[in-house]
């Protein structure tokens, strides 16, 4: 904490360094989505084994695409947010209200109540390995809470402790991807290629299904932008950001191939498309033993993906209640941990509510294509953030062909997966276009004046009187 005078400033600490910033980026993309999004990349490309491949590396290059642009955001806009942050920058409040509120109500909280629940079904099913289906989805949901609550406590408790667990998290899941991994290049090398013979033979392949086999591969991807999340807290961010970013990316694309090889090495298509996670029939095919090793570790990895979204989504909601766009009690801090505590407990609340319906994997086209539209919109107003914060020393500066790429893949991506399955995405479109009506009932005399103010008063009075919170000073760019 600051002082200057009589003025305390109070603000987020500068604490991640390269290793810690590198560990967020390659632990959120390297998550579930490597142990769930095989099947659907395979289903959506007609059971070709060739074009599956091309799809995950094609993902990778359009993150990297994304990635870059946001790396030079990184180092223009020093202020945290992230992609809230560059749509605000870039096309005033309503649109980084839009964002903020689809953020809040359906993306974050959706992915860590999903990444809790992973973990959970991966911890109970070895005591269900030879009937997965009979596993309580009570039991699961109560052991997503207590995931999700012991998550929730680290980053209440310290930013060092979160990121400490990140990196824990990231060297377990990479162990169990290395022992996919050359597994199934030595079961490979043993002379089994049958199931890459004719890889580009597909059955019943359609626009619509190529677009959800690259969300599926987009989904497995997120995580590139994380760290933007948190600028205000990373070490020398001109230097830390461009290379975490770049290294974070390149070791989870080369990752991701070799998985896909290993995969479909040991398995036949039937196999991975048969519902049941592919980690599981991998082990339980070619592993033996190390089977139980494998379960332990993608659990691990899910909860890491809980632990790195709790960061980042808290963040968004602390800049949005700095920013006036939600209520303020969400930009409190913790004075004596320098953690955004009411922003995270608000986040918690959300996420339980996901957690609790036990099983949320029959929106995720829906929420990767959420997702990828608020960076693609970020991304689309590259030109006037740089109008709007000119270039220095130390700023990097991202090719034009990178964000015309990325916009123009995701606009085709798009207008083909909504003409094909419109409905899947009508009810998330209306839970966010609600946002409009609600960014100007809070500008309104009634809303500043009325109930909502009061409550307002008595939650930041509470999280300063038990939280020992007080309000985060205003970032002036």
């Amino acid at each position: 904490m600051a002082t200057s005078g009589d003025h305390t400033d109070i603000s987020l600490k500068k604490q991640l360094g390269l290793i810690s910033t590198t560990s967020y980026i390659v632990g959120s993309i390297i998550g579930v989505g490597i142990f769930i999004s095989p099947t659907a990349v395979l289903e959506g490309v007609g059971s070709s084994v060739g074009l599956s491949l091309i799809v995950w590396a094609l993902c990778g290059a359009l993150s990297y695409c994304a990635a870059m642009c946001y790396a030079e955001y990184g180092t223009r806009v020093k202020k945290s947010g992230g992609t809230y942050t560059y749509i605000r920058e870039a096309f005033g409040d309503l649109a980084g209200f839009v964002f903020l509120w689809t953020q809040l109500v359906i993306v974050r909280p959706l992915s860590i109540g999903l990444a809790s629940l992973t973990a959970a079904e991966y911890i109970v099913r070895p005591a269900f390995l030879s009937c997965p289906d009979m596993a309580p989805t009570s039991a699961k949901a109560m052991l997503g809470f207590v995931i999700l609550g012991f998550v929730m406590a680290v980053n209440m408790y310290s930013v060092r402790l979160g990121a400490w667990l990140q990196t824990a998290s990231t060297v377990w899941k990479v162990f169990a991807l290395v022992t996919i991994i050359v597994a199934g290049i030595l079961h490979l090398c043993q002379g089994h290629t049958e199931n890459f013979r004719d890889p580009f033979r597909t059955t019943n392949l359609t626009a619509g299904g190529v677009a959800m086999s690259v969300y599926a591969g987009l989904y497995a991807y997120g995580g590139w932008d994380n760290v933007n999340m948190a600028v205000e807290e990373v070490m020398r961010p001109h230097r830390t950001i461009p290379i975490a970013i770049l290294g974070g990316l390149v070791i989870p694309t080369l990752t991701y191939i070799l998985s896909n090889i290993a995969y479909h090495a040991v398995l036949t298509n039937g196999e991975i498309q048969s519902g049941i996670a592919v980690a599981v029939v991998f082990g339980e095919k070619n592993l033996g033993f190390f089977k139980w090793i494998i379960l332990p570790c993608v659990a691990i990895s899910a909860g890491g993906i809980a632990n790195a979204v709790v960061f980042t989504a808290s963040r968004i909601n602390f800049v949005g209640g700095r920013d006036g766009l939600f209520p303020r009690f969400l930009s409190m801090i913790s004075v004596q941990r320098r953690t955004p505590q009411p922003s995270i407990i608000a986040l918690f609340v959300l996420a339980t509510i996901f957690v609790c319906l036990g099983d949320v994997k029959s929106v995720l086209g829906a929420y990767a294509f959420f997702k990828a539209g608020g960076e693609c919109l970020a991304i689309s107003g590259i030109v006037f953030i740089r109008r709007k914060h000119p270039a220095n020393d130390t700023t990097y500066k991202v090719h034009w062909l990178f964000p015309c790429i990325y916009v123009m893949a995701f606009l085709v991506l798009s207008l083909t997966a909504v003409v094909n399955d419109s409905g899947k995405f009508l009810p998330p479109f209306i839970i966010m276009m609600l946002a409009v009506p609600l960014y100007y009932m809070s500008r309104s005399g009634w809303w500043k004046k009325g109930h909502p103010t009061t409550v307002s008063k008595w939650v930041t009075l509470i999280c300063h009187r038990l939280l020992l919170c007080e309000h985060a000073t205003r970032r002036v760019l």
